[in-house]
């Protein structure tokens, strides 16, 4: 049986309603809840009518994330129809339109993935599939979140451009696994998959089934700088700049500092913070993943 936890608006879009109404008439329930904790209500009343349950995710990596955070702790499988802007997770486990969301739940089977966990001081705990995210790119997020338009990729770059005139590096104490330094970064990201922003690379190597993160430091930039190389942010070239450092692992954590933290282009709060690797954590239908065999 299939769930659907669908995007607002979708449903008003020709394109994708024919693919949503075809769902519920093959028996898919389309949930109505827009928060965690009632998702998590409906979806447990589902699974004890119907064991074998999945749960669809038909709009983007905001979508996703909501999605993975009501089904992760229910040991509820996760499957995706990209009908967002950006949709870098479909993307990423080979699922790159609607057709193949739709064929990947008659002939594909959900594989084990690895899920992020975000700790906030404050206590609360957040699961991420793709990249979480302080400083600059955050606070872009924040920015193209307000917007109404244009969309996915062109939406991004129109934040970043326009969160130029505030750009500056934050002085954090910054941990992987047993390793610490302090340093003044511009950005932080840490990766269970490769991209953000409608296929901005940042982590151009990360694996969401090996177990660790990926983790790109930006050190401080001017303006100009952050300009030039942004463009290489497309296939990776930026890891190649002197002032761009990359490292794995399990664990991360951020400390002396508030910065700003987004994950799978949703707010969650802000740092202190430390980030969790959970290895083989969620099964998830996929096509087979741009990244992994």
């Amino acid at each position: 049986m299939f769930a659907l936890l669908i995007k607002p608006g979708v449903h008003k879009r020709s394109k994708y309603a024919t693919t949503i109404n075809n769902l519920v008439a093959q028996g898919a329930v389309v949930l109505m809840s827009t928060e965690v904790t009632g998702l998590k209500s409906e979806l447990i009343a589902l699974k004890a009518a119907n064991a074998e349950i999945a749960l669809i995710a038909c709009g983007g990596d905001g979508t996703v994330h909501l999605a993975m955070n009501a089904c992760f702790e229910l040991e509820i499988d996760l499957a995706v129809i990209p009908m967002g802007t950006g949709n870098d997770f479909a993307r990423y486990i080979g699922v790159k339109n609607k057709g193949l969301g739709l064929a990947t739940l008659q002939t594909g089977a959900p594989k084990p993935m690895d899920v992020g966990v975000i700790k906030l001081h404050n206590g609360e705990q957040h699961y991420f599939a793709g990249i979480a995210s302080c400083g600059f790119d955050a606070e872009v997020n924040e920015r193209a979140n307000g917007y109404r338009g244009p969309a996915g990729t062109a939406k991004y770059l129109v934040a970043v451009f326009r969160q130029l005139s505030t750009l500056k590096a934050q002085r954090l104490k910054l941990q992987i696994d047993a390793a610490t330094q302090v340093g003044e970064y511009t950005l932080i990201a840490i990766a269970n998959t490769n991209s953000y922003g409608g296929g901005m690379k940042v982590c151009p190597t990360a694996d969401a089934y090996d177990g660790e993160f990926e983790i790109t430091m930006v050190d401080r930039v001017s303006r100009s700088l952050l300009v030039r190389v942004l463009p290489r942010v497309f296939w990776g070239g930026h890891v190649k700049h002197p002032k761009v450092s990359q490292s794995v692992g399990q664990f991360v954590s951020i400390t002396d500092a508030s910065p700003l933290i987004y994950a799978d282009g949703e707010r969650i709060g802000r740092g202190p913070a430390s980030f969790d690797i959970l290895p083989n954590a969620i099964r998830v239908w996929q096509a087979i993943p741009s990244q992994h065999p």
